[in-house]
């Protein structure tokens, strides 16, 4: 749907993690979210060129939450 969205001059690639912690989301937010940034990629690149989406856990530790003004607190991600 994403490949469609963007157009034949963007390849669009994809790197899903196989092992996902699980997450609480509105899976149609986050469709929105991916539709969002796809077409925010598009319209940069007007010339065509390369998309790439990635997938991972990320652990967030004291240090990296405690420097920003964020919602999160230290877990995994």
């Amino acid at each position: 749907m994403l490949q469609r969205l963007i157009g034949e001059d963007i390849a669009l690639t994809a790197r899903l993690d196989d092992a996902l912690e699980q997450v609480m989301a509105d899976p149609d937010q986050i469709h929105q979210v991916l539709m969002n940034l796809a077409v925010n990629a598009r319209d940069a690149m007007p010339d065509g060129g390369k998309l790439g989406i990635e997938t991972a856990n990320v652990d967030l530790g004291k240090d990296d939450v405690s420097t920003r003004q964020t919602p999160f607190r230290a877990a995994t991600f």
